[in-house]
């Protein structure tokens, strides 16, 4: 009975990670691509080496901090997929591991900059009044264009197209302030 219970558990745990990595990758797959392609110049190699990069993560994602940046831990596996796809390529353009690395360092300050960036921005849109919040929704639903928006809140498109830019305004002014106020430019 006790072998049950923990093969449940250890299935529940595998499952929760699982979804985790499923969770940070789909996040983080998309920069780590933009990172891989400023190395390697050539589209189709770096999609190829994005998939061996989150092949690798999800094979290495129990040595994963939580704590840490997982873009940056992704980025690091990316750097030496490169620095091993370059040293394998007699024909291909070689970029030295020198520019990797400052590369890498580069790509580790901006993530922590957008990661800064959007927590001011989640906080500055929590302060909108309803209203503007639910604007900004219908405003960036999929499909849904300025004059619909217009139609279902009854207000002209001019008139939404005011508060949008009113909203936008207060928005990147607010962001702004909490960046400064935590030194970030």
């Amino acid at each position: 009975m006790a072998t049950d219970d923990h093969h449940v558990d250890n299935t529940t745990l595998r499952a929760d990670g699982q979804r985790e990595f499923v969770r940070l990758w789909t996040a983080a797959s998309r920069r780590v691509h933009s990172y891989i392609l400023t190395l390697v110049l050539n589209w189709t190699d770096a999609e190829d080496l994005l998939q061996d990069v989150g092949v690798t993560a999800w094979e290495k994602f129990g040595e994963f901090d939580a704590r840490k940046d997982f873009v940056a831990w992704a980025c690091g596996i990316a750097r030496n997929k490169v620095l091993t796809f370059n040293q394998q390529s007699v024909r291909r353009l070689v970029i030295s591991s020198e520019l990797v690395e400052q590369l890498t360092d580069a790509v580790r300050l901006e993530s922590a900059a957008l990661e800064q960036q959007h927590e001011a921005l989640q906080d500055c849109l929590s302060r909108l009044n309803e209203m503007d919040r639910q604007l900004l929704r219908l405003r960036y639903t999929p499909d849904l264009s300025v004059k619909v928006v217009s139609a279902e809140t009854g207000r002209s498109v001019d008139a939404i197209y005011k508060s949008l830019q009113r909203i936008y305004a207060r928005l990147n002014e607010c962001v702004s302030r909490k960046l400064l106020l935590k030194g970030t430019p």
